[in-house]
């Protein structure tokens, strides 16, 4: 394994563009309806346009690229039913994997000439740009391993999410919920943890993360050489900070050696034995229905025999936690199976309780006995300051100082 990693970043930005200023798109825009799929002409005519404008290889390929490049392609995952007139295709640009320095120019170059062709549509979250993504695929160059365990442990991706306003989205599953049902079935047998020590919460975390799209952090990628990150906005590509700054602690987390590892494994287990203890006070108020319907199962969940969220099983289960107003749900969980119940609605309890304590207060549930239960988890988690946010960043800091200390030569090889 690399000692010292080369972080790279590429990008995936999904964008809904109009006429980009040329009559055979106004013609198509002013006689028809906006793209289904952006069409090849449009991809091409928009690369051109980045071409000329930043002085970078972009093309249109009409199969789906097998290298990286600066690429224009469709983006099937934006609904062009209610946009606005003026818009006419919904586009997605990658980039290469570049160092981060040369990855921001990058970011700069694309909205300055996205902001030339098409105006600052893009650069606000709105009904039609809200579920815009932008995509961060990140590696640490050649032989660097990126771990599961070392970002479930090092990364607070609530916080991340929640900054990005990517919250229990479809594609934003934390990996806490992945890896959060096996470790509360083991502790309901193991509950003091003393079968987690060692290596046997690294093994478990690693074996037990989510790779697939449905993950903020797809590890999936992993057989690609590097790890898609989806918990960043497309107004956030616009708006927000530096890369770096974006990028927060992750870099930071994947570093981390494991002579070092052990804070985070012990917040991590304290975390969660206290999430277990809390599952088995509240694990009998818990009883939950479904009723087979045309497609798929549905029914509620309830907790002291009031209503808490919404069931739908078809094969796997998905959990919506209600809020108070009608239709809104405040929480999410998904591909659980229905005997993973109760350690979801803790899991979901757990992110509820943290986000109360981050400040984020809105998510609040309809069912009164549930809404004090999780208050009563963030009072617990308050009472030990080692397992905050701010906590891990600091034992974040602590481990970089430990290794420049007992490693300088590798930070000076590397000139860092």
């Amino acid at each position: 394994m690399s000692a010292i990693p080369s972080w790279r970043a590429g990008f995936e930005l999904e964008v809904i563009l109009g006429d980009l200023g040329e009559p055979r798109f106004e013609r198509e825009l002013r006689e028809g309806e906006a793209m289904d799929e952006a069409s090849p002409s449009f991809c091409r005519a928009f690369a051109a346009k980045l071409r000329e404008r930043t002085g970078r290889a972009w093309c249109a390929p009409s199969r789906p690229p097998q290298r990286p490049g600066f690429y224009v392609v469709p983006e099937y995952g934006l609904d062009p039913l209610n946009w606005p007139e003026d818009r006419l295709a919904g586009v997605e640009l990658l980039t290469p994997p570049l160092p981060l320095d040369d990855a921001e120019t990058v970011r700069t170059e694309l909205f300055e000439a996205i902001y030339e062709i098409d105006g600052d549509f893009n650069f606000f979250a709105d009904e039609h740009t809200a579920n815009c993504g932008w995509h961060i695929n990140i590696d640490g160059g050649d032989g660097f391993r990126l771990d599961p365990d070392r970002f479930i442990l090092g990364v607070d991706e609530l916080l991340l999410l929640a900054n990005n306003d990517r919250l229990f989205s479809r594609y934003t599953a934390l990996q806490r919920h992945a890896v959060g049902v096996p470790l509360l079935r083991h502790l309901a047998h193991d509950p003091t943890g003393k079968f987690l020590l060692g290596s046997a919460l690294g093994n478990l975390l690693d074996d037990r993360a989510g790779r697939d799209k449905g993950y903020a952090a797809n590890f999936a990628k992993l057989l690609k050489g590097y790890v898609e990150l989806r918990h960043f906005s497309a107004e956030s590509f616009f708006n927000g900070p530096p890369l770096t700054e974006q990028l927060e602690r992750i870099p930071a987390a994947f570093e981390v050696w494991p002579a070092h590892n052990h804070p985070f494994e012990q917040a991590f287990r304290r975390k969660f034995l206290l999430l277990s203890r809390w599952l088995s006070r509240a694990r009998g108020k818990l009883a939950w229905d479904l009723t087979q319907g045309l497609v798929a199962a549905e029914g509620r969940v309830h907790f002291g025999e009031e209503p808490l969220g919404h069931l739908m099983a078809n094969g796997l289960v998905e959990l919506n936690l209600f809020g108070h107003r009608e239709y809104e749900y405040i929480a999410t969980i998904r591909d659980i199976v229905l005997s993973d119940i109760p350690e979801a609605v803790a899991l979901l309890a757990l992110d509820l309780a943290e986000l109360y304590n981050l400040g984020i207060r809105q998510r609040a549930s309809s069912n009164t006995s549930f809404q004090r239960a999780v208050l009563q988890l963030a009072a617990q988690l308050r009472k030990d300051p080692g397992l905050s946010s701010s906590a891990q960043l600091e034992e974040l800091a602590n481990a970089e100082t430990l290794r420049r200390e007992m490693h300088p030569q590798f930070y000076a090889a590397a000139g860092t």
